[in-house]
């Protein structure tokens, strides 16, 4: 376990954030059994890849707690997996393709962690991560102790999940399906086209910022509303796929905060629909 001083800006994809000066990396379950008793789920932000996080431009009071447990093992079925809760997702899905396993193509183009992955039941193209989860290893802030939990009672919807709120996910079994090589090849190089012909470069945004819902997709209704294009200081609304905000280096992140502020009011007036954010804004934002 190190405990360390740390600028946020370095730590998530859209380099903003303050100082923090109790940031906890722990590469050891051991570790655990030697947090402060003053770290609890109220005053500690659990951090995966940083990214769909932005941090407040001020210095920030409470304790970051990042795990870095990068493992992956094949267990004895062969189509599950032990899986770190730092393990990148495209590195991931890179994995399930060596061993020919299928179901974990989508993974490919989104840049976090399999811990964020679960806790916000990440998804693409009708997949989502949550389908794969037989069980997760977890370690609870304010029960100070390591438990484990099947999927029933994660109780997955859609990008949300329950009783993960106060958790620090350690590792998770994941189960996929055995598939054609040549199959899971070409669904990764057509998901991965997808991407980039509607997608901005990730540099400096986050993915997306708001949630899609059954009734609606939130791109097609920020760019319906005209705010394709449109900005706060230096962040945008991407004129490439209307649900991306584009950051440029030096922005602050109250610029970004307020250029969602402002896409919700004026999606709201013109449908009468509040847009539901995917992105965490951490700190003081006034």
């Amino acid at each position: 376990m190190k405990t360390s001083s740390v600028n946020l800006s370095s730590v998530t994809t859209y380099r903003f954030g303050g100082l923090c000066k109790n940031f906890i990396t722990i590469d050891n379950v051991d570790s655990f059994s030697k947090i402060s008793e003053k770290i609890n789920s109220s005053n500690t932000f659990v951090l995966g890849k940083g990214s769909n996080i932005a941090f407040a431009d001020s210095e920030y009071n409470g304790y970051v707690l990042q795990t870095d447990f990068g493992f992956i093992n094949l267990l004895n079925e062969g189509n599950a997996l032990e899986v770190g809760s730092s393990v990148y997702l495209p590195d991931l899905s890179r994995y399930l393709k060596e061993q020919n396993l299928s179901g974990g193509e989508f993974l490919l183009g989104i840049p976090g962690s399999i811990g964020g992955a679960l806790k916000m039941n990440a998804g693409a193209y009708g997949y989502e991560i949550g389908n794969n989860v037989v069980e997760i290893n977890c370690y609870d802030l304010d029960q100070k102790q390591i438990i484990k939990l099947d999927s029933k009672s994660i109780n997955y919807s859609y990008r949300k999940s329950n009783n993960l709120s106060n958790k620090v996910i350690l590792s998770a079994i994941l189960k996929f399906e055995k598939g054609n090589p040549e199959e899971i090849s070409e669904k990764m190089s057509e998901f991965n086209k997808i991407r980039k012909k509607s997608q901005p470069p990730g540099i400096y945004n986050a993915g997306s910022v708001f949630k899609n819902s059954k009734d609606y997709f939130a791109g097609e209704l920020i760019e319906k509303t005209g705010l394709k294009g449109y900005s706060i200081d230096n962040v945008s609304v991407s004129k490439k796929h209307a649900n991306f905000f584009i950051a440029k280096k030096g922005a602050k992140a109250l610029s970004l905060y307020r250029l969602v502020q402002h896409v919700k009011e004026k999606v709201n007036d013109k449908y009468g629909i509040e847009l539901e954010e995917e992105i965490q804004f951490i700190g003081e934002f006034i």
